[in-house]
């Protein structure tokens, strides 16, 4: 009856790491295959191909140069194993260091060292020296189904459309370690005619992705570790805070008129004011609760009075408030035709929530209690954002410290 082996089982059973296990499976030197393992796919290694995947030798090997680590100059190795005071095995110097055979016969340390040498000419640790034979088309089969059943659905279409992105500008074939930030400079020329906030979205996510390659042993660093994202448009679109009543009133469908006063009053997301459910509302301690995709950002906050009249304004039911279209681009459609009607066509629906944090400001409220506000996890968001909005104020707040009167122009006898 044939066995199948656990990953970690098949590598105790192999006595090797399991980059090394990993590297015999691409080489088709075990048998082997792919299996759920709760949310992800592990491998299962068929354990009569264990018997002899390669020679006893190249297994000690192996194991030296995982020990060893990377090689920065092939040939600064020693011709010949060399004796260290107080030590019985033999030893080889590589690099300038000096590492153990972890044998005290002199003939086996020989073979090994040379076995060694032949190991790192030929390539056949590839993985060991930063090189990888996998693909972009080889990693995006293994990598979507893992990311599928693991990520966040909207992190996964990110992720996946980035990996697209680099896979049409280099090609299926590619190799993951012939990767350069030369790729990400193409992905910025390519999409040049886009926003600078979607053009970074890609960079940040092909990172994400490439960071999966080097978790995974294909590569030792992230190839696009070092790449640049655009400079952001600071100054940030809004509707002038003695205006926003004039705006709320002129909007003819009740139903929109009551979306963009939850964003206004909130200072919420679209997404999140669309998936607001009445069970998300905490009457009792006046707060209502934003749940996330990633869990550890699901917060409650305080809930204005503004918000609250919004709500008492709608029928009270079951599921989502704002329930009347069924996909939340038809919201932004409607509020983007309400804002045209207004003469507000060069704002977004996005800038409902600006407006919210403009008007917080000007009215005294503090760049700290703001980022609470909004949910930013990082303080440098929020003052990065509205850097400009905090600038006028301290051009208005100077003014506020004054003297006088005093005669400035005569000498006084």
């Amino acid at each position: 009856m044939e066995r199948w082996l656990k990953m970690g089982a098949a590598c105790e059973a192999a006595n090797c790491h399991r980059d090394t296990m990993l590297k015999w499976i691409d080489g088709g030197h075990v048998v082997a295959k792919q299996r759920l393992a709760g949310k992800r796919k592990d491998w299962i290694i068929l354990e009569s191909s264990l018997s002899s995947p390669v020679s006893e030798l190249d297994i000690e090997v192996l194991a030296l140069i995982e020990k060893a680590g990377p090689m920065v100059d092939v040939m600064a190795i020693s011709k010949k194993p060399c004796k260290v005071s107080g030590k019985s095995s033999y030893y080889y110097k590589l690099d300038k260091r000096r590492l153990s055979l972890g044998t005290a016969d002199y003939s086996k340390a020989c073979r090994r060292l040379n076995r060694l040498k032949d190991a790192y000419f030929k390539g056949k640790l590839d993985h060991i020296i930063g090189e990888c034979s996998k693909t972009l088309g080889e990693f995006k089969k293994e990598y979507e189904p893992m990311a599928e059943d693991t990520q966040p659905h909207k992190t996964f279409k990110a992720n996946m459309l980035a990996l697209n992105k680099i896979i049409a500008i280099e090609g299926e074939s590619q190799r993951l370690d012939r990767l350069t930030i030369k790729t990400i400079d193409e992905l910025k020329r390519r999409n040049r005619k886009l926003k600078p906030n979607s053009i970074n979205n890609y960079i940040r996510h092909s990172k994400a992705v490439m960071k999966k390659a080097v978790e995974w042993g294909y590569l030792k660093a992230n190839p696009f570790r070092g790449a640049s994202e655009l400079p952001k448009n600071k100054r940030v679109g809004f509707v002038d805070p003695g205006k926003v009543t004039e705006f709320l009133n002129a909007i003819k469908d009740v139903d929109v008129r009551r979306f963009v006063a939850a964003c206004l009053t909130t200072g919420r997301r679209r997404s999140e004011i669309f998936r607001l459910t009445w069970d998300d509302i905490l009457w009792d301690a006046n707060k209502y609760f934003i749940a996330q995709e990633k869990r550890h950002l699901n917060r409650t906050y305080p809930m204005s009075a503004s918000f609250r009249a919004v709500l008492n304004s709608m029928k009270k039911s079951r599921g989502r408030i704002f329930n009347r279209w069924a996909h939340a681009d038809t919201y932004t459609h409607k509020v983007k035709e309400a804002m045209r009607a207004a003469g507000l066509g060069h704002l977004r629906l996005h800038d409902l929530r600006h407006s919210f944090a403009v008007d917080f400001l000007e009215k005294g409220g503090s760049i700290k209690a703001l980022q609470e506000l909004l949910g930013h996890d990082e303080f440098k968001t929020t003052s990065d954002t509205y850097a400009h909005v905090t600038e006028d104020h301290l051009a208005e707040a100077v003014n506020l410290v004054k003297i006088g009167p005093v005669d400035l122009f005569s000498h006084k006898k």
